[in-house]
């Protein structure tokens, strides 16, 4: 009676809310590390205890380095980075999670990557709702109608010989206006030839980013710690404001959605939505002008499926930003890396010349510059950080480890991509590792080959892997050999050492921008 009393009185003082709260925090925090399904997994403590530990390191832009210094602090292949969500590392979990069966169901985190407020083929959950709509645009993703955009006379191509134009004008100005310290942005004409380049392939029409502002006037006006914001592309406020949003995108989907209408009624972004007025406008115009019986467009591939022409347009919107940023992020990773290995870039160059022989030669048969895009995906990765999914209800077993059903998971392309026992000096731009030679240098066996090849997913894997892969993969291959070709980066230097990531769910590259001068 005595205790009972006690706890009575302790419950009616002041400070009853303060001794409840710690009590259930105890409570909580002894269940979640000693009793939970997932607590026979390694992690870091409070990690374990509260999902507050993963969300801060996803708001930070840090999630993935973090992650993967904590899978080789617990010497651990199997992590467990929040309450109900675990990490693995060892490639081999591929299959049995992202391929066999149709691969385990998205997790709840793809509820807040929809467009407007509509789900698209990225973003859903309901795999009817998705098959219907990707194997209606599939056929556009052949190799053979790709390789034709990639000829002399296709799209793709004509819009790296105006990338490759602009980049010398641009060039040109800047040494004009600073002669002894001449800068230019490459990722903002990076973004121009990429969305110009999926526009004029899928829907037939480029969005005409190369026929907006030219970036020499604009961007020399802009002071230094302002030019991620001047607009050098109508579209870019709309695809960053996705990219940044990522920092959220592990909260519950009520939160996600409340805190969007908050900061965007407290703080409206004049910038954003005048962007997104731009991208919907052309989306919209494309949709509206497209034939289902005659053309053979994204849009008019929907259109004949049945999907109405609202949500065409959404599926349009989507399309343009994840055919603009991941390969931006990736092409500037190479070429960044050829400007900072002059010896890469010159043997780079020596292929091409000898295979200008052939005018025919696909791009993809050559074999360094096959190694040098494979470094670049393994470096710039489209998504680093997981694919998370939900285990189904008989669980999961790795390595000896079950994890319950219900639970989160998921592989993360950075791990995978910066795992040293496959990838030696795995920070490091490497394309040789990819060929026989590198191979026999760092002692890899055919089974390692194998696991390199597995193990590299820039655009994730199996059914749900991004149906634009070798669209992007292609891009970068024409791209690359027309850059090194025309002897735009020659002379070139970088101007940082290395290439800060945002590690949100989709890449972006520090302030938005990746400068590299010419010195005289």
């Amino acid at each position: 009676m005595t205790y009972i009393k006690v706890f009575f009185s302790a419950l009616s003082s002041p400070s009853a809310p303060v001794v409840l709260f710690v009590c259930a925090t105890v409570v909580v925090s002894v269940h979640r590390l000693f009793l939970h399904p997932l607590s026979h997994i390694p992690g870091p403590y409070l990690a374990r205890i509260t999902s507050l530990y993963l969300y801060t390191l996803c708001f930070l832009g840090i999630e993935c380095h973090v992650l993967e210094n904590w899978h080789r602090r617990h010497k651990a292949s199997v992590l467990r980075i929040a309450p109900n969500a675990v990490s693995i590392s060892d490639g081999a979990a591929l299959h049995p999670i992202y391929t066999a069966g149709g691969g385990f169901p998205k997790s709840a985190r793809y509820e807040n990557f929809k467009v407007g407020g509509h789900d698209t083929i990225f973003s859903s959950r309901d795999t009817t709702y998705r098959d219907l709509r990707a194997k209606a645009v599939a056929p556009l993703f052949a190799m053979s109608r790709i390789r034709a955009a990639g000829s002399d006379a296709g799209i793709i191509r004509r819009c790296v010989d105006r990338f490759v134009e602009r980049f010398e004008t641009e060039k040109a100005d800047a040494k004009k206006i600073t002669p002894e310290a001449a800068k230019i942005d490459i990722m903002g004409l990076v973004y121009k030839l990429m969305m110009d380049s999926v526009t004029g392939y899928l829907f037939g029409k480029p969005y005409g980013a190369f026929e907006e502002q030219p970036l020499s006037s604009a961007v020399a006006r802009v002071p230094s710690s302002s030019r991620a914001k001047s607009s050098t592309m109508s579209a870019l406020p709309f695809i960053f404001a996705i990219v940044e949003a990522g920092r959220f995108s592990l909260l519950p989907n009520w939160l996600f959605s409340t805190l969007n209408v908050m900061m965007d009624r407290l703080s409206p972004d004049r910038e954003f939505h005048n962007s997104l007025d731009h991208v919907r406008d052309f989306a919209t115009s494309v949709t509206h002008d497209a034939d289902p019986e005659k053309d053979d467009t994204y849009q008019s591939r929907l259109l004949a499926a049945g999907i109405a022409e609202s949500e065409t347009v959404i599926q349009c919107m989507a399309v343009m930003f994840a055919g603009t940023d991941s390969t931006a992020v990736q092409l500037v990773t190479i070429m960044f890396h050829l400007v900072q290995n002059p010896q890469i870039h010159t043997r780079l160059k020596e292929e091409l010349r000898q295979s200008c022989q052939d005018p025919a030669v696909d791009p993809q048969t050559l074999p360094y510059l096959r190694a040098v895009v494979k470094e670049g995906l393994r470096l710039g990765m489209a998504n680093p950080a997981r694919f998370s999914r939900t285990t189904p209800p008989g669980g999961f077993e790795i390595n000896g480890i079950h994890i319950p059903g219900g639970t989160d998971v998921g592989l993360a392309p950075y791990t995978l991509h910066h795992n040293p026992e496959l990838f030696p000096e795995p920070f490091e731009f490497h394309p040789e590792r990819w060929l026989d030679e590198g191979k026999g240098a760092t002692t890899h066996s055919e089974r390692q080959s194998k696991e390199m090849e597995r193990d590299l997913v820039p655009f994730s894997t199996g059914l749900r892997a991004c149906i634009a892969r070798n669209f992007a993969t292609y891009e970068l291959f024409v791209a690359t050999k027309a850059i090194v070709e025309s002897g735009v980066l020659e002379g070139a230097q970088t101007c940082t050492k290395t290439i800060e990531l945002e590690e949100y769910f989709n890449v972006g590259i520090k302030d938005h921008r990746l400068e590299v001068q010419w010195r005289s």
